[in-house]
């Protein structure tokens, strides 16, 4: 069930920068229209028209302080007339809890709402209710709850942050909850409400009745958006697994020549010069290219002028970024202050979005030049900044990629971790043949490895969480049997502990800056901090070293009160 969050506001909450608002992310806005006396509320204007330029999904609500049918009437005609026949995504909300109907009859309430709601639906918009939680239990009638209901509850220490959902039963009507008081968004000078609906009215919105959007398609040439959605996600699925390479040679295949030199499939089929640069970006644009053909691709990236590569800050800067993810969108993770990797949203559930990411590797935080093709999950909420960008798929007439016609076949093998029997144990390029893994041509006994296959008399594995080869089943054992993990290099193993003191002072040789990683060894993440990759001549304490993953001597640095690991041959003593 999808969560979309947003806001609602009234004067009360001054004057509003929209942009940043929008920029920080924004699901929807119920404004306030008219307040106590039928007049229209001093920020509604503004508010509304800066809403419609920034492309936030925007609806109304209306405070009643009616106790009779004819007072309801006369608020419903005064909200149909100011909004003069404009646009609304979501609905016009009757906020009725007010004092002075509390000791109404089910009987009048129910006539006073469905009175209203006349008046709304007849105009052409759509229509929901607003009250507190307690109003909807004891208060609002039954026959009432068979429309949208959008409801208020509070948690007893209200942070501004979404901290228990409200569940209730779809057949109730309720569509959403108002969860904060207290929320701070940029752009608003006060406190805000905040809220999350389980119902996105923007896919359907009501527009003027003097312009109607036509309600079929004209022309045969354009295809349904979920069915472009599909293909895109079906040649991305098929890219599962593919490694980087060492070199510009054989690109096209998975798991040969493979290294961290970051040369790719994806670079050279749309922008050869820039090989062996970073390719999250260029695996997303060359997904869009496979599926859709170069020109579409470069309308959907807004790209028109060159080939459609995006650079994620740029991604943020020419679409609307969108705080809640849906299928077929690019999310842009936000790290260290900019926005530093990117994939597609294959699939949303609540809170929690799935993707299939380049240039990155498995695990459950973001891991950006990881090398590798990868379908991951995040939950949203764990990731203040991230956005996501909606291409309009609805420009899509026909499909490219014949592989993306019909999905791919799932496999069913569930991975585990896996122990060589024996030392100089053969990694095989194939499931048969004698042809042996360049990258990492022999385990020794212990070597843990990722089973992630199985062909005939060999399973499939991956070592170090980078190399990808086959190796004979005999010689790989039960996991259960494995009692500690030992480094998956053909070196010593890396120490579990490291001394944090400084040993000696050092300083970074390296010319175009030295990585620092979260662990010993090429082929792991780098750390998430704004300082990687140091700059030449950059001063650090060297506290410890090991034996990395690659077989490599690597210190244990100290920088700015930050630990990380970095190749020892490119740090020298002070």
């Amino acid at each position: 069930m999808a969560e979309i969050k947003g806001i609602d506001v009234s004067r009360w909450n001054g004057k509003i920068d929209w942009k940043t608002v929008a920029n920080y992310g924004m699901g929807f806005a119920i404004l306030r229209i008219t307040e106590k006396g039928n007049i229209v509320d001093s920020t509604f204007e503004s508010n509304y028209k800066d809403c419609i330029e920034n492309k936030i999904p925007v609806g109304v609500y209306k405070y009643s302080y009616a106790t009779t049918i004819a007072q309801i009437e006369d608020e419903a005609n005064v909200v149909i007339k100011t909004l003069n026949k404009r646009k609304l995504d979501y609905p016009v909300f009757l906020d009725i809890e007010d004092k002075c109907q509390e000791n109404l009859s089910d009987s009048l309430m129910m006539k006073m709402i469905e009175a209203f709601r006349a008046i709304i639906i007849k105009a052409g918009y759509k229509f929901g209710i607003y009250c507190g939680y307690s109003w909807y239990q004891y208060q609002l009638p039954e026959g009432a709850k068979k429309y949208d209901c959008w409801v208020a509850r509070y948690p007893n220490n209200d942070t501004g942050e979404l901290q228990e959902r409200l569940r209730v039963p779809a057949s109730t009507g309720v569509i959403g909850w108002q969860y904060s008081s207290k929320a701070t968004i940029p752009g608003i000078p006060t406190k805000t409400d905040r809220s999350v609906f389980y119902k996105d009215y923007s896919k359907s919105s009501t527009t003027s009745t003097d312009s109607p959007k036509p309600t079929t398609t004209q022309g045969s040439d354009t295809m349904n958006k979920d069915k472009a959605i599909d293909a895109l996600i079906v040649t991305a699925q098929a890219e599962i697994g593919y490694m980087e390479k060492q070199s510009n040679a054989q690109l096209d295949d998975k798991n040969t020549n493979v290294g961290d030199g970051n040369y790719t499939k994806y670079w050279r089929d749309l922008k050869p010069i820039y090989q062996g640069q970073p390719w999250c970006a260029v695996f997303v644009s060359w997904i869009m290219y496979k599926t859709f053909g170069l020109e579409t691709a470069k309308k959907l990236l807004k790209h028109e002028n060159d080939f459609p590569y995006v650079y994620c800050p740029t991604l943020g800067a020419r679409f609307t970024k969108y705080a809640n993810p849906q299928r077929g969108d690019i999310v842009i993770f936000y790290r260290n202050g900019t926005f530093a990797h990117t994939g597609i949203v294959t699939k949303v559930e609540g809170d929690k979005f799935y993707t299939i990411e380049g240039n990155t590797s498995n695990g459950s935080t973001i891991i950006a030049n990881g090398g590798e093709v990868c379908s991951k999950h995040y939950n949203n909420s764990n990731l203040p900044g991230t956005k996501f960008c909606r291409p309009d798929y609805s420009i899509v007439k026909s499909i490219m990629n014949s592989s993306s016609t019909s999905k791919p076949s799932q496999t069913t093998y569930n991975k585990w971790v896996g122990a060589a029997t024996k030392n100089g144990t053969d990694v095989f390029t194939n499931s048969t043949g004698t042809s042996k893994l360049s990258t990492y041509p022999k385990l020794n006994k212990g070597n843990l490895v990722d089973v992630i296959g199985v062909s005939g008399t060999r399973y499939q594995v991956k070592i170090a969480d980078k190399f990808v080869g086959y190796v004979e089943k005999t010689n790989i054992k039960d996991p259960n049997a494995v009692v500690t993990k030992p480094s998956a290099s053909t070196s010593k193993p890396a120490k579990k502990g490291y001394n944090k003191s400084e040993k000696w002072k050092g300083v970074i040789i390296a010319k175009s800056g030295l990585k620092v990683r979260k662990s010993p060894g090429t082929s792991n993440a780098d750390l998430e901090c704004s300082f990687s990759p140091l700059k030449y001549n950059t001063p650090v304490s060297v506290c410890d070293s090991t034996t990395g993953s690659d077989g490599n001597k690597w210190y244990y640095i100290c920088y700015k009160g930050k630990y990380g690991f970095s190749s020892a041959k490119y740090i020298k003593k002070k």
